[in-house]
Protein backbone atom coordinates (compact mmCIF):
# COMPACT_ATOMS: atom_id res chain seq x y z
CA UNK A 1 0.00 0.00 0.00
CA UNK A 2 1.03 3.65 0.10
CA UNK A 3 3.54 5.69 1.96
CA UNK A 4 2.98 7.85 5.02
CA UNK A 5 3.60 11.59 5.04
CA UNK A 6 3.91 14.21 7.78
CA UNK A 7 4.13 17.84 6.66
CA UNK A 8 4.42 19.95 9.84
CA UNK A 9 3.72 22.64 8.87
CA UNK A 10 2.81 22.87 5.20
CA UNK A 11 4.11 25.85 3.22
CA UNK A 12 1.05 25.74 0.99
CA UNK A 13 -2.09 23.61 0.60
CA UNK A 14 -5.07 23.43 -1.73
CA UNK A 15 -7.97 21.25 -2.78
CA UNK A 16 -8.54 21.45 -6.52
CA UNK A 17 -9.55 19.60 -9.67
CA UNK A 18 -8.30 18.83 -13.15
CA UNK A 19 -10.51 18.09 -16.15
CA UNK A 20 -13.81 19.17 -17.67
CA UNK A 21 -17.06 19.27 -15.66
CA UNK A 22 -18.42 15.76 -15.34
CA UNK A 23 -14.97 14.26 -15.80
CA UNK A 24 -12.84 16.02 -13.21
CA UNK A 25 -10.39 14.39 -10.85
CA UNK A 26 -10.12 16.05 -7.44
CA UNK A 27 -6.97 16.37 -5.36
CA UNK A 28 -5.66 17.66 -2.07
CA UNK A 29 -2.16 18.97 -2.72
CA UNK A 30 0.36 20.33 -0.22
CA UNK A 31 3.94 21.54 -0.32
CA UNK A 32 6.66 21.72 2.32
CA UNK A 33 10.00 22.91 1.02
CA UNK A 34 10.68 20.95 -2.16
CA UNK A 35 8.25 18.14 -1.25
CA UNK A 36 4.99 18.27 -3.20
CA UNK A 37 2.30 15.81 -2.10
CA UNK A 38 -0.90 15.13 -4.02
CA UNK A 39 -3.72 12.80 -2.98
CA UNK A 40 -6.71 11.83 -5.13
CA UNK A 41 -9.99 12.58 -3.37
CA UNK A 42 -13.66 12.58 -4.30
CA UNK A 43 -15.64 15.72 -5.12
CA UNK A 44 -17.82 15.05 -2.06
CA UNK A 45 -14.69 14.98 0.13
CA UNK A 46 -13.60 18.40 -1.20
CA UNK A 47 -17.08 19.75 -0.58
CA UNK A 48 -17.08 18.30 2.96
CA UNK A 49 -13.60 19.72 3.57
CA UNK A 50 -14.74 23.23 2.58
CA UNK A 51 -17.81 23.00 4.82
CA UNK A 52 -15.99 21.62 7.86
CA UNK A 53 -13.18 24.15 7.49
CA UNK A 54 -15.74 26.95 7.50
CA UNK A 55 -17.43 25.49 10.60
CA UNK A 56 -14.12 25.17 12.48
CA UNK A 57 -13.11 28.71 11.51
CA UNK A 58 -16.51 30.10 12.55
CA UNK A 59 -15.90 28.71 16.08
CA UNK A 60 -12.95 31.09 16.40
CA UNK A 61 -14.77 34.05 14.83
CA UNK A 62 -13.39 33.74 11.28
CA UNK A 63 -15.77 33.87 8.32
CA UNK A 64 -14.66 32.69 4.89
CA UNK A 65 -15.90 35.13 2.23
CA UNK A 66 -15.50 35.45 -1.56
CA UNK A 67 -12.82 38.07 -0.82
CA UNK A 68 -10.66 35.23 0.58
CA UNK A 69 -10.56 33.52 -2.82
CA UNK A 70 -7.22 33.76 -4.62
CA UNK A 71 -7.76 31.31 -7.49
CA UNK A 72 -4.31 31.90 -8.98
CA UNK A 73 -2.46 31.14 -5.74
CA UNK A 74 -4.60 28.08 -4.97
CA UNK A 75 -4.44 26.28 -8.32
CA UNK A 76 -2.87 22.84 -8.35
CA UNK A 77 0.87 22.84 -9.02
CA UNK A 78 2.37 20.73 -11.80
CA UNK A 79 3.29 17.97 -11.81
CA UNK A 80 0.20 16.52 -10.14
CA UNK A 81 1.38 13.00 -9.31
CA UNK A 82 -0.85 11.44 -6.67
CA UNK A 83 0.73 9.27 -3.98
CA UNK A 84 -2.56 7.38 -3.53
CA UNK A 85 -6.35 7.77 -3.31
CA UNK A 86 -7.72 8.92 0.03
CA UNK A 87 -10.45 6.79 1.55
CA UNK A 88 -11.06 9.01 4.55
CA UNK A 89 -10.29 12.57 5.57
CA UNK A 90 -10.51 14.26 8.95
CA UNK A 91 -9.94 17.85 9.99
CA UNK A 92 -9.34 19.14 13.49
CA UNK A 93 -7.97 22.15 15.32
CA UNK A 94 -6.21 23.13 18.50
CA UNK A 95 -8.20 24.92 21.21
CA UNK A 96 -7.20 28.38 20.01
CA UNK A 97 -8.05 27.67 16.38
CA UNK A 98 -4.56 28.63 15.21
CA UNK A 99 -3.29 25.24 13.98
CA UNK A 100 -5.30 22.73 12.00
CA UNK A 101 -4.59 19.10 11.17
CA UNK A 102 -5.86 17.50 7.98
CA UNK A 103 -5.44 13.73 8.14
CA UNK A 104 -5.96 11.39 5.20
CA UNK A 105 -5.90 7.62 5.06
CA UNK A 106 -5.42 5.66 1.87
CA UNK A 107 -8.38 3.85 0.39
CA UNK A 108 -7.77 0.16 1.00
CA UNK A 109 -8.18 -2.16 -1.95
CA UNK A 110 -9.51 -5.69 -1.72
CA UNK A 111 -6.09 -7.03 -2.78
CA UNK A 112 -4.17 -5.44 0.10
CA UNK A 113 -5.79 -6.93 3.21
CA UNK A 114 -2.47 -7.37 5.03
CA UNK A 115 -0.79 -4.07 4.16
CA UNK A 116 -1.11 -0.93 6.21
CA UNK A 117 -2.78 1.93 4.35
CA UNK A 118 -0.83 5.09 3.65
CA UNK A 119 -1.46 8.09 5.86
CA UNK A 120 -0.90 11.81 5.52
CA UNK A 121 -0.86 14.36 8.33
CA UNK A 122 -0.86 17.94 7.06
CA UNK A 123 -0.52 20.77 9.58
CA UNK A 124 -1.69 24.21 8.49
CA UNK A 125 -2.33 27.61 9.96
CA UNK A 126 -5.53 29.64 9.99
CA UNK A 127 -4.71 31.69 6.87
CA UNK A 128 -3.88 28.54 4.89
CA UNK A 129 -7.16 26.94 5.95
CA UNK A 130 -9.14 30.04 4.96
CA UNK A 131 -7.47 30.08 1.51
CA UNK A 132 -8.04 26.35 1.00
CA UNK A 133 -11.68 26.50 2.14
CA UNK A 134 -12.47 29.43 -0.16
CA UNK A 135 -10.89 27.72 -3.17
CA UNK A 136 -12.38 24.29 -2.40
CA UNK A 137 -15.88 25.79 -2.26
CA UNK A 138 -15.20 27.67 -5.51
CA UNK A 139 -13.83 24.65 -7.36
CA UNK A 140 -16.78 22.44 -6.38
CA UNK A 141 -19.26 25.04 -7.65
CA UNK A 142 -17.20 25.94 -10.73
CA UNK A 143 -17.64 22.49 -12.20
CA UNK A 144 -21.35 22.30 -11.69
CA UNK A 145 -22.90 20.98 -14.87
CA UNK A 146 -26.02 22.54 -16.32
CA UNK A 147 -29.17 20.82 -15.06
CA UNK A 148 -32.03 19.69 -17.28
CA UNK A 149 -34.97 22.04 -16.79
CA UNK A 150 -37.41 19.11 -17.03
CA UNK A 151 -35.90 16.40 -14.81
CA UNK A 152 -33.19 18.28 -12.90
CA UNK A 153 -30.43 15.77 -13.71
CA UNK A 154 -27.02 17.05 -14.87
CA UNK A 155 -26.40 17.41 -18.60
CA UNK A 156 -23.04 16.12 -19.80
CA UNK A 157 -21.49 18.86 -21.99
CA UNK A 158 -20.25 16.27 -24.52
CA UNK A 159 -22.71 13.38 -24.45
CA UNK A 160 -25.84 15.30 -23.47
CA UNK A 161 -28.37 13.31 -21.49
CA UNK A 162 -31.40 11.07 -21.86
CA UNK A 163 -34.32 12.80 -20.16
CA UNK A 164 -37.03 10.50 -18.81
CA UNK A 165 -39.41 13.49 -18.78
CA UNK A 166 -39.29 13.80 -22.58
CA UNK A 167 -39.48 10.17 -23.66
CA UNK A 168 -40.18 8.04 -20.61
CA UNK A 169 -37.43 5.57 -21.56
CA UNK A 170 -34.30 7.02 -19.97
CA UNK A 171 -32.54 5.37 -17.06
CA UNK A 172 -33.17 6.89 -13.67
CA UNK A 173 -29.43 7.42 -13.08
CA UNK A 174 -27.44 10.29 -14.54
Amino acid sequence: MGSSFELDPVDWITAGAIGPPGGRTFYVQARRGHDLLALVVEKAQVQWLAQLAQELLARVGVTVTPDDLDANAQQLREPVVPAWRAGSLSLGTDEEGNRFLLEAEELASADDDDADPGTARLWLNRDQLVAMAAYAAFIVEAGARESCRLCGRPIDPVAGHVCPATNGHGPLTA
